[in-house]
């Protein structure tokens, strides 16, 4: 992951779920992730309303130059990705796996910022299919960001990551079976899967 914030949400949540594959909703302490709340959100696993906005830092607000509260998530995309933004959604309840997505940011004068958004699984009072947890920022931060906001945004990759090691359904049942949780770095840099297509991408698999 290049992002800080990503980096950084996706530490805060593998540590937080323990042995469990995603954690409570309500064990999420915004102390816990300060330094980059307002790159933070959280979706509603509502994928016929496009995965709305519960809520949204400050800084992703900023990034498109109007609050995202209720605004479906996949209209932040263009046509093309759309598919493939709600396809991955899915699968990251589904199998209770983590997205990591690469972006291009589009200002109405043409200006360019390539961003990173990683999506994670939360339960939510026992559910498992209740909402997503994500991050959205900039891999370096241009002087223009936040002042010319982002109006267009484009996929240019996709990467799952299995951080139980494996692909498997996302239910109770399973987590308790679940071993210990493995480092950070033995997540990032695991070995590759077999690809598998979603949307428009081939996607290679990121196990251990």
């Amino acid at each position: 992951m290049k992002a800080i914030a990503t980096r950084e949400l996706f530490a805060y949540w593998n540590e937080l779920r323990g042995a469990r594959a995603a954690p409570e909703r309500a064990d999420i302490d915004p102390g816990g992730i300060r330094s980059i709340l307002s790159d933070t959100f959280i979706l509603d696993m509502a994928p016929e309303r496009g995965f709305p906005f519960r809520l949204a830092g400050s800084r992703v607000c900023d990034l498109v130059g109007h609050e995202l509260k209720d605004e479906p998530f996949a209209d932040l995309w263009t046509e093309p990705d759309r598919r493939t933004i709600l396809d991955t959604a899915q699968n990251v309840a589904d199998d209770a796996a983590a997205a990591v997505i690469g972006a291009a940011g589009w200002t109405d004068l043409a200006r360019r910022v390539d961003l990173e958004l990683c999506i994670l699984p939360l339960r939510h009072r026992g559910r498992t299919h209740a909402r997503l947890l994500g991050a959205l920022a900039p891999v370096e931060t241009p002087h223009w960001l936040g002042a010319c906001p982002i109006t267009r945004i484009e996929m240019t990759s996709l990467r799952m990551i299995w951080p139980t090691g494996r692909r498997r359904a996302f239910a109770p049942s399973q987590d308790r079976a679940q071993p210990a949780t493995p480092p950070l770095h033995a997540l990032v840099a695991g070995a590759l899967c077999a690809a598998r297509r979603i949307g428009r991408f081939l996607v290679l698999d990121g196990g251990r």
